[in-house]
């Protein structure tokens, strides 16, 4: 398959707003589809779960197909279609032969546009939700990060919700609830398509435009209000019980950059060499793998359309915990006074320009490669500048982005099992 340039690319907007992005892929037989609905957590609006609900519900029955009838015509072309909510978008991922691209569009044209949120599939959809809070609700690695969120971010911010939602909310919501949470936020013009396969652009369009022409447009889209985090004065610490455990789960710390800040790319390198090349980074490395005091360790960073959190997360023994946080916090300080040596940064160069290349060796790798392009706003010739943006991150950018790290005022949240005595 050729790379993506903006050469090999064709990009419309239909006249009610929706995005499509189309990259011919000859020979390959199938079609991927990676799509983005900016309707999600971010809209809950004090109801934590309620978009979640909301795109969880939409597969299970439309005006003119039941769920079963979904997957029966699934089935029968041998296609998938997986509708995934999140904080900041829904998430459309489909394949199918190409042959049978527009049957495939039919089915998710229906299930985006007129999803019927049938009684019977609500109240299963439900139980699912509320079984997967009460779940999480015993997990130490889940606690650990609720409990950060609330302390690192303010009422009302996004990222303070849990991310499974709240069982109340999930428990009150009914099904009219869920209609209009799905008029008032799905929309052409919050939507995009990226779709690479074996049909030439011209005809993807002119299906797309016949399954999605019609979606009435509601205007211009735009984020809600709600607080910025503001910066903390000392580092402030949380824990709680969960009975029945005997790991111990931390995360250590705080607001981090969105993914059109301009020190996003330092940025991302620093987190890489914290805690995620090789054997974690730094913090797995020496955390882990030299003291033995944690059974995972790594950083990582949530940069997206809004500035998502920038934490360190491991699991340990409740008895070394206090020397698990120290050892973290000395490896951030080390990275700080002292930036990367020179052949851990070009290993990290090497991994971040190879890693993007294998994205591209699958048609669904480069359908979402290609969505996440038009989402961040990045242009369709970022992969052509991409590895000079990554060459040409210095040492001093890196020591300059991982300072931001703020250590004398982080947010570290513990859910610990119950301690004898």
């Amino acid at each position: 398959m050729s790379a993506i340039t903006a050469a090999t690319v064709t990009q419309t907007m239909l006249d009610n707003g929706l995005t499509l992005l189309v990259k011919p892929a000859p020979g390959v037989g199938a079609v991927a589809i990676h799509g983005y609905v900016k309707a999600a957590a971010v809209f809950d609006a004090g109801r934590p779960g309620h978009a979640r609900f909301v795109g969880s519900t939409l597969i299970h029955g439309t005006r003119r197909r039941t769920a079963w009838q979904i997957a029966d015509a699934l089935d029968a072309i041998g296609a998938s279609l997986i509708v995934a909510p999140g904080l900041e978008v829904t998430s459309v991922t489909a394949r199918a032969l190409a042959d049978d691209l527009p049957a495939l569009l039919d089915i998710q044209g229906e299930v985006l546009q007129e999803p019927a949120f049938p009684p019977d599939e609500v109240e299963k959809v439900r139980g699912q939700l509320i079984t997967s809070v009460r779940v999480n609700a015993l997990d130490t690695r889940y606690v650990a990060e609720r409990l950060f969120r609330q302390l690192a971010y303010p009422d009302g911010h996004p990222h303070q919700q849990p991310p499974d939602g709240d069982e109340t909310v999930l428990a009150r919501l009914g099904a009219d609830d869920l209609r209009t949470f799905h008029a008032r936020y799905f929309r052409p013009e919050a939507t995009l398509f990226a779709v690479v396969g074996d049909l030439d652009a011209s005809r993807v369009i002119d299906l797309v435009v016949e399954r999605f022409g019609n979606w009435p447009s509601a205007g211009a889209w735009s984020w809600p209000a709600f607080a910025a985090p503001a910066a903390g004065e000392a580092p402030r610490r949380v824990e709680q019980v969960v009975p029945g455990k005997s790991q111990a789960d931390l995360v250590l710390g705080a607001p981090g950059i969105g993914r059109s800040d301009p020190d996003y790319y330092a940025t991302m390198m620093a987190n890489l060499l914290l805690g995620q090349l090789g054997m974690y980074g730094r913090i797995g490395e020496n955390v882990r793998e030299r003291q033995g005091m944690a059974y995972y360790a790594f950083s990582d960073l949530r940069a997206g359309l809004l500035a998502g959190p920038w934490w360190v997360r491991a699991g340990v023994n409740p008895t070394n915990l206090d020397r698990a946080v120290a050892a973290i916090v000395e490896e951030i300080r080390r990275l700080q006074r002292e930036g990367p040596i020179p052949d851990e940064l070009a290993d990290a160069r090497r991994f971040l320009i190879g890693s993007l290349a294998v994205r591209q060796e699958t048609t669904q790798g480069m359908a979402q490669l290609l969505a996440d392009i038009e989402l961040f706003g990045l242009g369709l010739d970022y992969l052509e500048r991409y590895p000079s943006i990554i060459e040409g991150i210095s040492h001093d950018q890196i020591v300059a982005a991982v300072r931001r790290f703020p250590l004398e005022a982080y947010a570290l949240a513990i859910a610990t099992p119950e301690r004898a005595g």
